[in-house]
């Protein structure tokens, strides 16, 4: 048994959302899309479960588990159903669709008055939304296109 020791600066921590698990039949095709489309980076990866964070601090972290082609995920059973993913501002959701074009990954970009969206999916189906929210959008509700069934 080897002993590990946590090094911290006990530096205090906002509470909330650290951020999202999911399970894909392929960890490599996985990474290769959300590190390619998305702006995240692997912090850590040993082949089986991957850690990802955004650029900027807080770091949002996504973990994803390959658990094989065996356990597919279809859209309407319980389990997570899409991922929002926040946006510093607009120009940042223009990069996102120039990239998403580039890559030919099918999409669809949203726009209202304070609420700035694109919507595709991940290799396995899972809908990803990248978002930008504007200060007035808590007031108003969000917009029609974030109440989508399937």
């Amino acid at each position: 048994m080897s002993s590990e020791q946590i090094v911290t600066d006990n530096t205090p921590q906002l509470s909330g959302f650290f951020g999202v698990y999911l399970q894909v039949g392929d960890l490599h095709r996985s990474l290769s899309f959300y590190c390619d489309v998305l702006p995240l980076e692997v912090v850590w990866n040993d082949g089986t479960l991957a850690v990802l964070h955004g650029h900027r601090a807080p770091a949002d972290s996504l973990v994803i588990r390959e658990i094989g082609k065996a356990a597919p995920h279809n859209m309407g059973e319980v389990g997570v159903s899409r991922v929002l993913w926040r946006a510093g501002d607009p120009a940042e959701l223009d990069s996102a669709e120039e990239l998403l074009t580039r890559q030919q990954v099918p999409y669809q970009r949203h726009r209202d008055a304070e609420v700035d969206g694109i919507t595709m999916h991940d290799p396995d189906g899972l809908e990803i939304v990248l978002m930008w929210i504007g200060e007035k959008v808590l007031a108003t509700g969000p917009p029609a296109w974030l109440h989508w069934s399937h």
